[in-house]
């Protein structure tokens, strides 16, 4: 009949287009399974070098608290900033206890000790109080501003896709949300800041150089004193007679930790804030790794 020995052919080419349907096929699911198992195993590489970082973070906190609350005034461990060399499964740390009320209180301080941070970074007067008057007009909750400050209206007023909290900053980078505020200049002010202390002043016994010379009545002089007086007597804290915990309780601390890990440099900020619980005592409040 016409027609089959073409029909014939066709059937006979048939196999072999199957057969090379069927490589491509097996060829592109073993690309994909070996792809999928190179990227299994990075995830779980990573996974695991993060298992490890945290780890040692987490190691760094306890060392820290157990060095600030040692029972022994001689041994227990500054909370003003001071590095302290420790080691942990015989990786080098060095750990720095920061007391939070030596640090500037972003919803608590008056306007003048805010003006005085910002000048501090370079702002001239008027742009220092321009600058703080949005930052309290940021944390409070009524409707009425600052002569120089910046409240809903005036956010809307320049399409901001956002409004003031009119409530207690969350955090310190929130500060990057204020009418205003510059990467640049908040680079210069953030590690003076907190919004954990709850106070309105600031300790100075705790208190990092920065943050001394912005304090009111704090000359270049006084500051090199408050300084060299660290030296030569124990803080409040470290005098006592009885449990630390006792004076600290409640109290928030940030502790970094510094160390290598696969050749690489780690530093991790932890905030905690003490607690009355034997059994759980501190609660973490920030993890920042940088």
């Amino acid at each position: 009949m016409p027609g089959t020995v073409g029909d014939d052919a066709g059937r006979k080419q048939m196999p072999v287009v199957t057969v090379l349907w069927a490589l491509a096929l097996l060829t592109a699911v073993s690309t994909s399974l070996l792809w999928s198992g190179s990227v299994s195993y990075g995830l779980a590489h990573n996974d695991l070098e993060l298992a490890g970082i945290n780890a040692m973070v987490e190691a760094g906190v306890n060392l820290a608290v157990d060095g600030m609350l040692d029972p022994t005034p001689d041994h227990r461990w500054p909370t003003n900033g001071r590095p302290h060399d420790a080691t942990f499964d015989g990786t080098p740390i060095k750990i720095t206890i920061q007391d939070e009320l030596g640090k500037i209180d972003l919803n608590q301080a008056d306007i003048s000790l805010l003006i005085s941070l910002l000048q501090s970074a370079g702002l001239d007067a008027d742009a220092a109080n321009t600058m703080a008057e949005k930052i309290v007009d940021w944390r409070i909750a009524t409707p009425l501003k600052h002569l120089n400050g910046a409240k809903d209206r005036d956010y809307a007023a320049r399409d901001s896709a956002y409004r003031p909290r009119n409530g207690p900053f969350q955090s310190v980078d929130e500060l990057l949300l204020v009418m205003d505020m510059t990467p640049e200049l908040f680079r210069k002010i953030a590690l003076a800041l907190t919004v954990y202390s709850g106070r309105q002043f600031v300790d100075p016994q705790v208190a990092s150089p920065e943050v001394l010379r912005v304090m009111p009545g704090m000359t270049p002089q006084a500051v090199d004193a408050a300084l060299a007086a660290r030296q030569n007597r124990r803080p409040i804290m470290d005098a006592l007679a009885g449990d630390a915990l006792a004076y600290m309780r409640g109290r928030a601390f940030t502790i970094r930790s510094e160390f290598a890990r696969s050749s690489r440099a780690i530093v991790a900020d932890v905030t905690i804030r003490l607690t009355e619980n034997p059994n759980q005592p501190y609660w973490v409040l920030n993890w920042r790794l940088k």
